[in-house]
């Protein structure tokens, strides 16, 4: 791309290294739906392949369509000779989409947690029941809530679980309810209060995606922080509520007024600070 060879679909000069995104063994390339920008990236893998040996299987590489016709979709993927793939797809254990993912996409954390709950809490004690709550089921989640605003419904799904972990008797169906002792929120209050220190995943959720508002406002070198600042604020306007963007980072947006009556600025030479 240095070279000119190959396109950037989204010319970015905070973000030199996009439209490639790395993360270990797991590569995402982002392109124009071009034919010369796609035999220039064959052509570039091939030489890879011939200077170290590492032969590139594209049989598990996926070539993803966006308001690209059919036709073309064929044609390209016949040309690279992968598989076709669409949108959602999962990046990294997570959704990823140019829309609000759907209700769906985020089964697999239910599914997840349910599979926890085969039996193992009938060997346990309340004690051990509790830590495992605790460890495992409330932390199960947290990736994904890291980077979305999970719906209500899946979170409150749960904690039906971690609650039926807790209480339910011995070898009691994963979906029968137990005699609660205590009520669910006082169960997580800190120890201090009088709780045991279960997570409040609408909390949780809510501190998670608090930690992102926090990471752009104190301008990290990130290149995600980069993307928005050059997309949404290029012309140093500050962010409000009622930005329109992408769905994601409005999610982030809604939690605004949260973060600054929590937040406290540094005034330095005041080209970053808003009312």
């Amino acid at each position: 791309m240095a070279q000119g060879l190959i396109d950037k679909p989204i010319p970015s000069a905070a973000c030199p290294d996009f439209p490639i995104i790395q993360y270990a063994d797991d590569t995402l390339v982002i392109l124009k739906a071009d034919a010369r920008d796609l035999f220039c990236l064959k052509a570039l893998l091939q030489t890879f392949a011939d200077s170290t040996g590492l032969k590139v299987n594209y049989n598990k590489s996926n070539m993803i369509p966006i308001n690209l016709s059919e036709e073309r979709l064929n044609h390209f993927s016949a040309t690279m000779h992968c598989q076709k793939g669409s949108l959602p797809f999962t990046y990294l254990g997570l959704p990823l989409s140019i829309i609000k993912p759907s209700m769906e996409h985020f089964l697999p954390i239910v599914q997840r947690t349910q599979s926890r709950l085969g039996g193992i809490a009938d060997f346990l004690n309340y004690g051990g029941k509790l830590q495992l709550v605790k460890s495992v089921l409330a932390s199960m989640p947290v990736f994904f809530m890291c980077c979305f605003d999970v719906p209500v419904a899946i979170k409150e799904q749960v904690v039906k679980y971690m609650r039926h972990c807790l209480w339910r008797k011995k070898n009691a169906d994963v979906q029968a309810n137990g005699s609660a002792l205590v009520a669910w929120k006082k169960i997580c209050r800190p120890k201090e209060q009088g709780g045991l220190g279960v997570l409040n995943l609408e909390i949780q959720n809510k501190a998670l995606m608090l930690k992102n508002l926090h990471k752009y406002f104190n301008n990290l070198d990130i290149p995600w922080v980069h993307l928005v600042k050059e997309s949404y604020y290029s012309s140093g306007n500050l962010p409000t509520v009622n930005l329109d963007g992408s769905f994601w980072w409005k999610s982030h947006l809604k939690l605004l007024d949260i973060y600054k009556a929590m937040a406290r600025c540094n005034i330095g030479d005041g080209s970053s600070i808003g009312l």
